[in-house]
């Protein structure tokens, strides 16, 4: 139901390269929606409605394109004014790559990373790990992601953050620190691609 519903009306026809439901993908796809939805009977993987996605695989999974179909699917039920009847702090996000993060910060200062850091929007930051670390403002170094993750923490329970990325998770402490990785799992539900990369296939 949720995986066809997002195969056919958000990514497209699959035969001109849009995101394939699979035997691999598809328990994850109706968890997802069972998110949305907080819907018991769909949600296979357990997901917990309060967190966000952290969606972690190989490259070319599909992570950021099913992350870019849910964000159409919520606008989508915005449009019909169904998010606004749910009253639902979870719906919606904005979308970045943390590389053009960590690019503003390099370009603009820490002013550029308020968007992204207050409780003003639920974020979904994707291809974590790809950004330059540190980034660099004027001679000031910071770890863009890092402080963004440990702002937006503090707001967890009235805004969401969903992460896309190809590290696996014991990678998350090295980069971003004990703080962060500490409080990984009050904050995502972890997600894991199986399979090689699909992008072969467009």
């Amino acid at each position: 139901m949720f995986a066809g519903e997002l195969s056919r009306a958000v990514c497209g026809d699959a035969a001109a390269g849009a995101f394939e439901v699979s035997a691999d993908n598809r328990d994850i796809v109706n968890s997802m929606f069972a998110w949305v939805w907080r819907y018991d009977p769909w949600n296979v993987l357990r997901i917990d409605y309060g967190k966000g996605f952290f969606l972690t695989g190989a490259i070319g999974t599909g992570k950021s394109t099913l992350m870019r179909g849910l964000q159409q699917y919520m606008n989508s039920l915005d449009r019909r004014g169904l998010r606004r009847k749910r009253d639902d702090w979870r719906m919606g996000h904005m979308m970045s790559s943390a590389s053009v993060i960590a690019n503003e910060y390099a370009a603009k200062g820490l002013e550029a990373l308020m968007p992204y850091s207050t409780d003003g929007h639920n974020l979904c930051i994707d291809e974590l790990g790809r950004e330059p670390m540190p980034a660099k403002h004027y001679g000031t170094e910071m770890n863009v992601c890092q402080f963004v993750l440990q702002m937006r923490y503090d707001y967890r329970h009235r805004r969401v953050t969903h992460l896309t990325s190809n590290l696996a998770i014991g990678r998350i402490m090295p980069l971003y620190g004990d703080y962060i990785a500490d409080r990984f799992l009050e904050m995502f539900n972890i997600v894991e691609f199986e399979g090689s990369s699909i992008r072969h296939k467009r």
